[in-house]
């Protein structure tokens, strides 16, 4: 009973932390491109990314650069559990939600303009990419913000938990401290030592009353989560994992359609036939391509493709 009272006492007087993965969208006028950079070996291109970055003079705080629903729906999160905020950015490192940073455009996915996969020769480690973009002048330390953290909360993509999954180890591992991650299938994505600290949410949680997209389906996992799972925990991570699985357990599972991925061009091609049809706004594309034709396609892309088109047909 002791032991118990004094982790109460302790995850009390330590703060949340609440981690997310940047969103494409940004709040600049200018934003730094992964376009203008020469192609090397990855780490000459990180070299060469970080010294730009160490340039720009134009920043804002982290909070309030970023737009996009999952990204608005993390730092609601946070600020439900009056905790710390803080981003994962392919292009940044781990960014403090304070932090001022520039506006810029850098994926590590491996389509659209924004790829800087198309900027390195060779094969890209995800996980070595992060070590060298970590040594930028805005990144801060996971590591250290956890130690003072009673729980740390962390959305995740697989794209993200290829680059920080050795800091989510180290995590695990301190004393003290909640882990708990959030993505949909996100467990066939990380090692076997990370499995039992993802919270079990599945398709499910669309029937919750927090409908939405595979894109923002980590943050509201994340939302459900701290409403409905933390106020009630005793703090074990046994408790969460069944506590999660008893919210979803009055909606019987429905596997999901697997939809198949094809190319920009093939995209293009199936918007033309698809707008004289299915109507004129890329909503209602978007949900036929997706529901109708069972092709996976992300709303970044797929605004790009859309927009092009229609430029292209006016």
């Amino acid at each position: 009973m002791a032991v118990s009272r004094t982790k109460t006492i302790n995850r009390l007087r330590k703060p949340t932390l609440v981690v997310t993965t940047c969103s494409a969208g940004k709040r600049c006028t200018r934003a730094l491109s992964v376009r203008s950079l020469p192609r090397g070996t990855l780490e000459q291109t990180a070299d060469a990314w970080i010294g730009r970055l160490k340039r720009e003079t134009q920043l804002q705080p982290a909070a309030d650069l970023y737009k996009g629903r999952a990204f608005q729906m993390a730092r609601k999160a946070s600020e439900h559990v009056s905790g710390r905020f803080a981003v994962l950015s392919a292009g940044l490192g781990y960014v403090k939600s304070e932090t001022p940073i520039p506006g810029y455009d850098l994926t590590i996915r491996p389509v659209g303009p924004a790829s800087v996969l198309r900027k390195i020769k060779g094969e890209v480690c995800a996980a070595r990419w992060w070590a060298h973009v970590s040594k930028g002048p805005f990144s801060s330390t996971l590591a250290k913000d956890a130690r003072g953290s009673s729980q740390v909360l962390v959305c995740l993509s697989r794209a993200y938990a290829a680059m920080i999954e050795k800091e989510l180890i180290g995590v695990s591992r301190m004393e003290g401290v909640q882990l708990r991650l959030f993505g949909l299938s996100i467990s066939n994505h990380l090692c076997d030592a990370l499995k039992p600290y993802v919270m079990p949410y599945d398709e499910r949680l669309d029937r919750l009353g927090r409908p939405g997209t595979r894109v923002d389906f980590p943050q509201r996992a994340l939302l459900d989560f701290v409403t409905n799972i933390s106020p009630r925990s005793d703090g074990t991570l046994e408790t969460d994992r069944k506590a999660v699985a008893a919210r979803l357990a009055p909606f019987a599972f429905r596997r999901p359609r697997v939809q198949k991925r094809v190319s920009d061009d093939e995209i293009r091609r199936m918007v033309t036939r698809l707008m004289p049809k299915v109507g004129p706004t890329s909503n209602m594309v978007l949900r036929h391509l997706r529901n109708v034709e069972g092709v996976s396609c992300e709303q970044g892309r797929f605004s790009r493709i859309y927009n092009d088109v229609r430029r292209g047909l006016s």
